[in-house]
């Protein structure tokens, strides 16, 4: 008797601590208690048929909005096949659009923790996201009870030369190169250079490029000296280097580039250029007064149709997005990230499809991106998606009677 009394009382305060938890539990942060149903999966109810993929696009420095990756990958779902299954045509229905998300990017939850319960509240049929803006920050997926894929097709900030997270934990592949990337094969080039064995380097040791590019560079087995005070020329008269690299804003780069071509050095010279895009929108940070002098060397991560020595693949661009599009700064890699998430789409089932439940044909659809075969339009490495996102592309460039020459393309 003594013991049932006991198990009573446990079981009783067992109850009123689980109803004091569900009563305030916080609801607006991405968690709930164990067992309980997410709020984000509940949209099924909604969903009027028509699946989604969402463009998100950068904010335009002008204010405006990138209207350009939206219409990259429009012009990839019209090449695709249109609003209908894709482009093996095994199902007709149900329709699939494109859905502009720049507007509806902002979230006051921390991390943009509410973020695609937002978008899903807007969209209940949105499948999956080519992202554009390289700032911001997705929830990570243990937030929802669903994968939404995501394909970031623009530059973006990287981790050096530790591993950055695979698709398994964060559900984004990425299609171009992030700045780390940049930096380490801007440092597989100079260390390269016959006679380099000393670089000097000028500029902010913590940004992702510089410091992927002098990690790199030690790691070769090249003496590096870094630094970001004091007189330019010199440094380079102590050290006596046999390459030089500056990295800083546009009116520092000004300053620097005179005083490197004032010191006479005639070493391999490269800087990091304030002035490149990030995106498919302006960069903020471009001046049109900016120049550099010849014989500097830079890196690039998108592909530029105006420099491309290959006059088949640039011919392949312009047919594939138009004479507009092809000339847009990451244009062709956010449509072939959207072609490759279009590809996966086709794997999909159609009972997953027609199900009215869009949380399946996301997961089907999540499940599927990282291996689909798809041939992007700038090669053979878009062959896999997940090893286009293990090496992706960048281009060297020099400087040559005052416009850039395109130099070499490497991977990661």
């Amino acid at each position: 008797m003594s013991r049932s009394l006991t198990l009573a009382a446990i079981g009783a305060c067992v109850l009123v601590i689980a109803s004091i938890v569900v009563a305030v539990w916080p609801g607006d942060t991405g968690l709930r208690p164990p067992g309980m149903p997410s709020p984000d999966a509940t949209t099924a109810a909604a969903f009027t048929g028509v699946y989604r993929i969402g463009a998100l696009g950068d904010a335009d420095p002008g204010g405006g909005r990138d209207t350009v990756l939206t219409r990259s990958v429009t012009r990839a779902l019209a090449d695709h096949g249109g609003g209908g299954a894709g482009g093996n045509g095994a199902l007709a229905t149900p329709r699939l659009a494109v859905s502009d998300l720049t507007a509806h990017k902002e979230s006051t939850e921390p991390a943009n923790g509410r973020l695609i319960a937002r978008w899903l509240e807007m969209e209940p049929g949105l499948t999956g996201v080519v992202g554009g803006d390289p700032a911001l920050r997705l929830p990570e997926s243990g937030l929802t009870s669903f994968r939404l894929p995501v394909v970031r097709a623009c530059r973006h900030e990287g981790a050096g030369l530790s591993p950055e997270p695979r698709y398994a934990d964060t559900n984004e592949l990425r299609s171009s190169a992030s700045t780390a990337d940049m930096g380490v094969v801007l440092a597989r080039h100079l260390a390269a250079a016959p006679g380099v064995r000393r670089v000097y380097v000028r500029g902010d040791t913590a940004a992702d490029p510089t410091r992927a590019l002098v990690r790199r560079l030690r790691a070769d087995g090249v003496e590096v000296r870094a630094d970001d005070a004091g007189q330019l020329a010199d440094g380079i008269a102590g050290f006596r280097p046999d390459a030089v690299f500056l990295e800083g804003g546009a009116a520092n780069l000004a300053e620097w580039l005179e005083q490197v071509e004032d010191s006479g050095f005639d070493g391999v010279k490269a800087l990091w250029d304030p002035t490149a895009p990030t995106c498919t929108g302006r960069n903020a940070a471009a001046d049109a007064d900016f120049s550099v002098p010849d014989g500097w060397l830079t890196v690039r991560g998108h592909y530029d149709v105006a420099l491309d020595p290959d006059a088949d693949r640039r011919a392949a661009v312009r047919r594939a997005l138009g004479d507009d599009l092809a000339t847009r700064p990451y244009a062709v890699e956010t449509y072939d990230a959207a072609r490759a998430m279009l590809s996966a789409w086709d794997t999909v089932s159609a009972e997953e499809r027609s199900s009215n439940e869009p949380d399946l044909a996301r997961a089907a659809l999540a499940e599927a991106l990282p291996t689909v075969p798809v041939r992007g339009t700038l090669g053979g490495w878009w062959t896999q998606l997940s090893e286009a996102e293990a090496h992706p592309v960048v281009w060297l460039d020099l400087r040559e009677d005052g416009r850039w020459r395109q130099q070499a393309e490497e991977h990661r």
